[in-house]
């Protein structure tokens, strides 16, 4: 399988839109844990899905001493990750390449797993998030962000970038999945609004949702 991301991966973090994004689900993972995960991040088992070059999960075990895996598909993107990782001190971390239908977690072994603008990548949408509610443990947190529903026009001003398989995602239609696999939607707001040109040169505003649901 081709590497969509593999022309993009060296320069993946340069780019301040993705800085932006990634700041500010950041500090709506904090906010969301220390209202609904019990205790500390120390200590707790993080999986990162669709980590990319992993911002958000080094940031988790650096700052916070979470046990985090990282997940992608893109052996490129993970490339990134490893060479970061080299120059750290990070026992506990794991990094795993692979889809949605083969998450490196047994079954209920992750205190919280969180996920930032990969599931619309993802076809089979409802098989990811199946995946990650087998992963969680009772009780267990879903952070997720992604893009509210657009007309297409956020992938199309990158010709050249990976594809979507979803424009976007219904907020209703995303809860009642989620509620539908065992998972209690605590919080589902817009979080952050994405400021880029399309493929016409005009920009456009995209926002994006943050979603919080536990494990049931």
């Amino acid at each position: 399988m081709s590497d969509a991301f593999a022309a993009r991966a060296a320069q993946w973090d340069a780019h301040p839109v993705r800085a932006a994004i990634g700041q500010a689900f950041y500090a709506q993972v904090l906010e969301a844990t220390a209202s609904h995960l019990a205790g500390a991040l120390e200590g707790k088992t993080v999986l990162d899905f669709g980590c990319g070059t992993g911002t958000l999960g080094l940031r988790l075990a650096q700052e916070h001493a979470a046990r985090v895996i990282f997940a992608d598909a893109s052996p490129a993107m993970l490339d990134v990750l490893r060479g970061k990782l080299a120059g750290l001190n990070l026992p506990d971390v794991k990094v795993f390449e692979g889809g949605a239908d083969a998450l490196p977690l047994a079954d209920a072994s992750a205190d919280l797993a969180v996920s930032l603008m990969a599931l619309h990548h993802i076809e089979d949408a409802e098989g990811a998030l199946r995946g990650l509610r087998k992963a969680l443990k009772p009780g267990g947190l879903l952070l997720l962000g992604d893009l509210l529903p657009e007309d297409g026009s956020f992938h199309d001003s990158s010709p050249d970038g990976p594809s979507a398989a979803h424009n976007g995602f219904d907020p209703e239609a995303l809860r009642a999945l989620c509620e539908n696999l065992g998972l209690a939607v605590l919080r589902l707001l817009p979080f952050h609004l994405v400021r880029k040109p399309d493929a016409a040169g005009a920009v456009r505003e995209y926002p994006l949702f943050f979603l919080t649901a536990k494990a049931v």
